[in-house]
């Protein structure tokens, strides 16, 4: 099997390390599980970059 699907939990992903972590693994088209202990609206505005960001990318590929 060539193209196994890759998915990453990164915890602590409300900021900083956490954050850039699931950001730049989203960007390599790996799938990412993200948790935090804190704020659930930062948490919320991630997931919405990732998918924001994953349809331009594929949109920019067509």
């Amino acid at each position: 099997m060539k193209n196994k699907a890759k998915i990453a939990l990164v915890t602590g992903a409300s900021r900083g390390l956490g954050k850039n972590t699931a950001l730049a693994l989203a960007k390599k088209w790996v799938g990412v599980i993200v948790t935090a202990r804190s704020s659930e609206a930062k948490v919320n505005s991630l997931v919405s970059a990732i998918a924001y960001g994953g349809a331009l990318r594929h949109r920019r590929n067509r």
